[in-house]
């Protein structure tokens, strides 16, 4: 099972890329944030045993964006091997650019239309879910035993 954690403010988009994921078929286990503080929050105060394969990440959200959200992550002992895929409506070089410096293992462009939306999500489950060798599971220490849904007002896959 491939345990997504998918920061993105936008509800219809964040709804949209949720039914792509579960419609790949492959078994998605999707954690929804929908801003910064709260995917730093939720990330870095995660009960013990729960794990994470990939962060899907939205640039543009409120109270941390998330080029500052992807150095957080990065700036985290136990998070800095995590995977994070940006995925931005952003084309611009230097959002791409500032991502890859900053230690992003890819950056996506959202696709504009439902059906490239389907086929790019599907491409990005099947490389991470069965091309990729990701890293042992990470045990991120709690300290308050805090679950998802205290982040996510529910919003948990």
């Amino acid at each position: 099972m491939l345990h997504i954690v998918l920061v993105e403010d936008n509800l219809a988009d964040a709804e949209m890329l949720e039914t792509a994921l579960q419609q790949t078929g492959a078994p998605v286990d999707i954690v929804r944030l929908d801003d910064g503080i709260k995917a730093i929050e939720y990330l870095t105060q995660n009960n013990v045993s729960r794990q994470h394969d990939l962060v899907l990440l939205d640039l543009n959200l409120p109270r941390l964006s998330g080029f500052e959200v992807l150095e957080r992550i990065r700036a985290h002992e136990e998070l800095k091997s995590l995977p994070v895929v940006v995925m931005s409506g952003s084309s611009d070089p230097a959002d791409i650019e500032r991502c890859y410096r900053d230690g992003a293992n890819s950056y996506v462009c959202k696709p504009s239309h439902l059906e490239e939306i389907f086929f790019t999500v599907a491409q990005l489950v099947a490389y991470w879910s069965t091309v990729v060798k990701l890293p042992p599971k990470r045990r991120i220490a709690s300290v308050s035993g805090v679950r998802a849904e205290d982040y996510s007002g529910g919003a948990a896959g």
